[in-house]
């Protein structure tokens, strides 16, 4: 179990990829307005995530100069 719970979902479709790529961000929840500017910018951003349930946080750089779509979610607890 990771030592606290994720804080929202960042959903990411990433170029030439079929599949989305689903997030689990902890600390600070994303606004759209941050990641709208990530994608325009083409920022690298650090995040702390993680993939699974199982998983201790960690940190991951996201390449938003990549992404083509993208969406937020508060995390559900459960």
């Amino acid at each position: 179990m990771a030592e606290f719970e994720p804080t929202s979902e960042l959903h990411l479709r990433i170029a030439g990829q079929p599949h989305d790529l689903t997030l689990r961000v902890h600390g600070d929840t994303p606004s759209e307005d941050d990641v709208a500017m990530w994608m325009q910018e083409g920022a690298v951003v650090r995040l702390q995530i993680t993939e699974t349930a199982i998983q201790q946080p960690h940190t991951m750089l996201v390449n938003f100069g990549s992404v083509i779509f993208a969406w937020v979610l508060p995390c559900e607890s459960g």
